[in-house]
């Protein structure tokens, strides 16, 4: 009885300068396979650049390194003995690639592997040698367990040509804590290509709250130290003087009234900013970061309905942020109840590693 032909398993690209393993199938043979023959073709002029006979009773072929050159289409065909001799058929011939392994590298990870930053966008990079192009990717964080705790999902790349940049922006982590992140691609041949788990710890600095003013008392010399941790930063003001409420705050409600600090300090790197305010214009701006290079951060207090489904009108910050580049984007806070004028609202706004955080609430 004339044995089945093989049927032999896809393939997806592989780097030829490694050993490669065939996997293949026969079905409905009774009888034992101990050899099988693989023979491998060049696309272009189907010339037989691979062709070896094995002794085993495994359904594979196993190409030592460098049988193959990368950078080359080829098709495959296997056949299978029993143990008198008798040959197969030779399987449908399958195609693939061989390409030098391709390589994803995280390119902005912290040497010293401490993220300093409850957020950090992992920027990545994909190269290959013959320009396969990469079709996905999906970044993974783990916990110090090694356990998955949140996942990009499968990211579909629109142009994968190399040099590929990537990035994806993972928020929430807790100080010093311990995680992992790996970072896997496919190409549009189906070759996997990961980073691996990166270990790195999340260490970083909670704001700290101190006195306005500390008092240190010498009693044994008989006097006390006062340290302020204020600076007196003079300002402009339209009308000139202020109007004043209860000689505590400054009225900017009308028409063209405004504050200007533009002296006696800089803002540079991270920082957090707090402001108190009640009884603010609808749809104003309360304050304005800008400098000459026209990068500018603009907080404006909104009134307007949360969705469609909303009734009342509620309360909320936006935020607009214009970089030197030109590109620009907005950040919305929650949404708060309307506030009578006589109650205040708190508002954060903090930039830790050029990323955004807001903080919108009502005191008390």
């Amino acid at each position: 009885m004339a044995l089945p032909r093989p049927v032999l398993n896809t393939q997806v690209a592989f780097d030829a300068t490694q050993a490669h393993t065939f996997t293949f199938t026969v079905y409905g043979s009774g009888a034992q396979i101990t050899a099988n023959k693989l023979t491998i073709r060049k696309q272009s002029d189907n010339s037989i650049v691979y062709q070896q006979k094995q002794t085993t009773f495994r359904f594979e072929h196993n190409v030592i390194a460098n049988s193959l050159t990368n950078g080359n289409y080829y098709n495959a065909t296997v056949t299978v003995f029993d143990n008198s001799g008798e040959e197969s058929a030779e399987s449908i011939p399958i195609q693939f690639y061989c390409y030098s392994s391709p390589k994803i590298t995280l390119t902005n990870f912290p040497i010293t592997a401490i993220i300093d930053n409850a957020s950090f966008n992992f920027e990545f990079s994909y190269t290959q040698s013959e320009n396969e192009r990469l079709n996905s990717y999906v970044v993974n964080l783990y916990d110090s367990a090694r356990l998955l705790i949140s996942t990009s999902g499968t990211i579909y790349v629109e142009d994968g040509q190399p040099p590929y940049t990537g990035s994806y922006l993972f928020s929430g982590f807790e100080n010093t804590t311990e995680y992992f992140v790996e970072i896997t691609g496919a190409t549009i041949n189906g070759t996997t290509v990961t980073t691996g788990l990166v270990q790195f710890v999340v260490r970083y600095l909670n704001p700290s709250i101190y006195s306005q003013i500390e008092l240190e008392n010498h009693c044994r010399e008989g006097y006390i130290t006062v340290t302020s941790n204020m600076v007196l930063i003079e300002g402009n003001t339209n009308p000139d003087p202020p109007i004043y409420i209860n000689n505590k705050e400054i009225d900017l409600r009308g028409n063209g009234n405004y504050v200007l600090w533009n002296q006696g300090y800089n803002i540079n790197g991270d920082f957090t900013s707090k402001i108190w305010f009640r009884g603010a214009n609808p749809n104003t701006t309360l304050i304005r970061f800008s400098n000459t290079s026209g990068q500018t951060i603009t907080i404006n207090y909104r009134e307007g309905y949360k969705n469609i489904e909303a009734q009342n009108k509620q309360a909320y910050m936006e935020v607009y942020v214009e970089f030197l580049s030109g590109s620009k984007y907005y950040i919305f806070s929650d949404y708060l109840d309307i506030l009578p004028d006589s109650s205040y609202y708190c508002f954060w706004l903090r930039r830790i590693n050029n990323i955004y955080q807001t903080y919108f609430a009502i005191v008390g």
